[in-house]
């Protein structure tokens, strides 16, 4: 007599048992899909927007396009081992003729290329120097115009490039545009003080130190400090000397130069007060650009001394934590106004040099 199949051992109608299934059947395996391709490389320029007053009008620098014959600021793609300062002002130079000096940032530029790129432009507000650099190429630059606001505002091509204009005009306005700098730079990198058998003034930089340090130089031609002040430690001397010697090229590199012993870490342990008095001092009380070269131990009392003096934007780009700024990197502080009451550091930037 046959037996009843039971659940565990299922049949099909003709009585055969059904195979079994895998929970996890295995797939056939497709042929493997073609990787997208890259997407094109971002183009990273800068430029500047060059102002000046004249009978009380104010006036902006425009270029018009050989090639593409639109009107546009000055501006031009960033080379390898630029800051975005120093592409600014060698791209100023090479299609108006003028050496410009940087003032505070603008509102960054970005668009779309007509091969899908995408193009992000850096702008800061600027003043002219002189006019001692060569004229542009007549196959790159067409035309250079100073123009009032109003008309360079009609004039430009893209409407893109109106936010830096229409920024400038306000900061104008408020009486925040024509500033000055003053530039904190943590010295380079210098030799650890565990390996270090010398003193601790006599520290000096390290290879990559001395790299870092001779890639200061374009970045604060940026801004040209009138004064420069620094800590009488090797390393801090070593960090200004490639600036020094291109700033002044024909004396001491060190001429002018104010060597001041409360900047150094001894100095703010002897009396922890001066940092601040000096500081208050070049913001409230003195004129020009200034160029400072400390240590990482006095930038907190440093740090904290600009917050004091900074709008409530500028504050928000200060540093907030020790170590405070990188090796070899500077803190531009953008101060409008010129007496106590009314200066006031407007903007704030953070920079370093490249090394390659």
């Amino acid at each position: 007599m046959s037996r009843r199949p039971t659940r565990s051992s299922p049949r099909s109608a003709k009585g055969k048992r059904k195979a079994h299934k895998p929970a996890h059947a295995p797939r056939r395996s497709r042929r493997p899909s073609s990787p997208a391709p890259p997407a094109p490389a971002a183009v990273v320029s800068a430029g500047a927007l060059c102002w000046r007053r004249r009978e009380g009008v104010l006036e902006v620098l425009v270029v018009r396009s050989a090639r593409w014959g639109d009107w546009s600021w000055p501006k031009g793609k960033i080379e390898p081992g630029e800051t975005l300062p120093e592409c600014a002002v060698r791209e100023v130079e090479e299609e108006t003729g003028v050496r410009p000096l940087l003032g505070r940032p603008l509102p960054s530029v970005g668009y779309v290329l007509p091969d899908g790129r995408d193009k992000t432009v850096a702008y800061w507000a600027a003043q002219v120097l002189h006019t001692s650099v060569r004229t542009a190429d007549a196959d790159e630059i067409a035309e250079v115009a100073w123009l009032p606001v109003a008309d360079a505002r009609k004039r430009l091509t893209r409407p893109s490039d109106l936010p830096p204009l229409e920024s400038l005009l306000q900061y104008s306005v408020a009486g925040e545009l024509d500033t000055r700098a003053l530039i904190i730079l943590r010295h380079a990198k210098a030799r650890s003080r565990a390996n270090w058998p010398g003193t601790e003034g006599d520290r000096p930089l390290t290879s990559v130190g001395r790299s870092q340090a001779n890639a200061l130089p374009g970045l604060l031609a940026a801004w040209n400090a009138d004064n420069v002040l620094s800590s009488p430690w090797a390393r801090c001397m070593m960090t200004l000397l490639p600036y020094l010697r291109v700033r002044n090229p024909a004396a001491d590199p060190y001429q002018g130069v104010e060597v001041l012993p409360l900047l150094s870490e001894q100095g703010l342990r002897n009396d922890p007060e001066r940092v601040p008095e000096l500081l208050r001092d070049i913001i409230f009380r003195q004129a020009g650009s200034w160029l400072i070269c400390t240590h990482r131990p006095v930038l907190e009392s440093v740090v904290g001394t600009l917050a004091e003096a900074c709008s409530p934007a500028a504050r928000e780009d200060l540093p907030a934590a020790n170590p405070w700024l990188g090796t070899g990197e500077a803190l531009i502080a953008h101060i409008a106004g010129a007496e106590e009451g009314t200066a006031e550091i407007v903007a704030v930037e953070r920079l370093r040099a490249e090394t390659g």
